[in-house]
């Protein structure tokens, strides 16, 4: 199963929206990094309701002062997980990894205190008290630390003598002695606080999954992503809600709105990416069925982009994020595999046509392994000659039908001998009075929407677009005549 640092060089628009994310603090984005792909309902869901909360007080305290005093402290947090290894090893620390300790539980008290006092518990942090008197015994709660007189009265007095001493030879004498006071401090200082070493880790941990939660929040808000609700097969639906044991037993029980199939189904879909890219995308609505469904459709119909979005919105979700949809139900998957032409550049010294056929036995081999997958193919055996190219999809859709395989391939092959699932995007809706129509727009006149077909053959539209970028007339009218014989 590919991480998500995978997940991201493979995907575009993951990437996108995995670089659009606002961090405070290096913490936040390595806790993005650490991130699973979830497949458990109960741990998703569980996740998904955190997220919904932060949402709901972030728009709460958006542009207040508890909002900016938040990510303030965020912004002065660093990455402290080495202090904490050499405490727990039993390392001594210096005197800059004993101000690093001591400023990060400064700040993880008062990011407590700031969720608390305004009512979001979902974050739990231990409490640091003591790690912050052992590092400031005078208690003034400066950010700051120094080996400090009150430590020992013994330290103190040697300080002092240095101060009133004028004796060079002294003076030398007495900061060796303060030196080595000094050190036996700092060993004691280490090993009281290594006692506190997890919690202070834990914590640590804690900090950045808040800014990863307040940048998501965000993210939420600008793209208006929904809540997928987390659906199961046999009628059981994972709602993406707080229920106690009672609640979740009465839903055990179908109702007339579960999603009985267990299918996923996104309403209102679409790629911000895209939107980002071309100002406009036009969402689309679709069901997967547990089984291979064929999309045909023109050349620049959106076939290879709508695979992409929806590998994007099962990858979001996996990953915790909300997804680009109106309205979503996704059904988990063990592992989402691609087929798509723009990543074969990732494989070396192999033809197409080879990098292609063996992301499709990877496909084949996940299934029979016995792993639920969402595998997403365009333009299965596109190059190689026709008639092989007719068999292999043919007989990849057969082995995906046997395997009640979540499958989108596209393909512009017409006469397949399969009887599986079909979709058709709808392709140019252009009237016969339209004019003016260039490259540059013709995306607006292209119909994304997918329709249920059960024709075996597919759209014929390449002559129609070639007219309209003003190919050369001969090879137009060549091209006519030889469809009409």
């Amino acid at each position: 199963m590919a991480n998500i640092k995978q997940h991201i060089e493979q995907q575009s628009a993951f990437k996108f929206m995995t670089d659009e994310l606002q961090f405070a603090s290096a913490v936040g984005r390595k806790k993005l990094l650490h991130r699973q792909f979830l497949t458990n309902p109960f741990e998703l869901r569980m996740e998904l309701d955190i997220q919904e909360a932060m949402c709901q007080f972030a728009e709460k305290h958006h542009n207040t002062a508890v909002m900016a005093q938040l990510i303030e402290q965020l912004c002065h947090v660093n990455d402290i997980s080495q202090s904490v290894v050499n405490l727990i090893d039993g390392n001594v620390l210096d005197d800059i990894q004993l101000f690093e300790v001591k400023k990060f539980s400064l700040i993880s008290d008062k990011v407590s205190k700031l969720l608390m006092d305004n009512g979001f518990d979902w974050i739990p942090f231990h409490d640091l008290t003591l790690v912050i008197d052992t590092l400031d015994p005078d208690k003034n709660r400066l950010p700051q630390f120094h080996i400090y007189s009150s430590y020992k009265p013994e330290l103190a007095e040697i300080r002092q003598k240095i101060d009133q001493s004028t004796d060079e030879e002294e003076i030398e004498k007495l900061k060796w002695e303060e030196s080595q006071m000094e050190d036996k401090i700092r060993t004691a200082l280490s090993k009281r606080l290594s006692m506190k070493a997890l919690q202070i880790q834990q914590n640590l941990d804690q900090i950045g999954y808040l800014d990863l939660l307040l940048a998501h929040a965000e993210q939420i808000r600008k793209w208006q992503l929904c809540k997928p609700t987390i659906v199961e097969d046999k009628g059981k639906t994972t709602c993406c809600c707080s229920c106690s044991a009672e609640e979740n037993s009465a839903q055990s029980e179908p109702s007339k709105s579960s999603n009985m199939e267990g299918n996923s189904r996104f309403t209102g879909l679409f790629n911000p990416l895209v939107k980002h890219s071309t100002g406009n995308f036009q969402a689309i609505d679709i069901e997967l069925k547990h089984e291979p469904t064929l999309i045909t459709g023109a050349n620049m119909s959106g076939k290879t982009v709508l695979l992409k979005t929806i590998g994007l919105a099962q990858t979001m979700c996996q990953f915790g994020f909300f997804v680009p949809a109106a309205s979503a139900e996704i059904a988990l998957v063990d592992d989402i595999l691609f087929s798509i032409g723009d990543q074969q550049s990732e494989m070396n010294g192999l033809s197409s046509f080879a990098v292609e056929i063996l992301n499709i036995d990877k496909i084949i081999k996940a299934v029979k392994e016995g792993q639920q997958i969402l595998a997403l193919v365009d333009e299965l055996a596109r190059t190689t000659n026709p008639e092989e190219g007719k068999a292999l999809v043919s007989s990849f859709i057969q082995i995906m039908q046997q395997y009640h395989t979540d499958a989108l391939i596209t393909t512009h092959y017409g006469g397949l001998q399969s009887d599986c699932r079909r979709l058709r995007v709808k392709g140019l809706k252009i009237k016969n009075n339209e004019k003016n129509i260039t490259p540059e727009n013709i995306n607006r006149y292209m119909d994304y929407q997918l329709v249920e077909t059960t024709q075996d053959d597919v759209p014929m539209e390449a002559i129609s677009i070639a007219e309209i970028f003003n190919i050369d007339e001969e090879l137009i009218r060549l091209a006519k005549s030889k469809l009409a014989n």
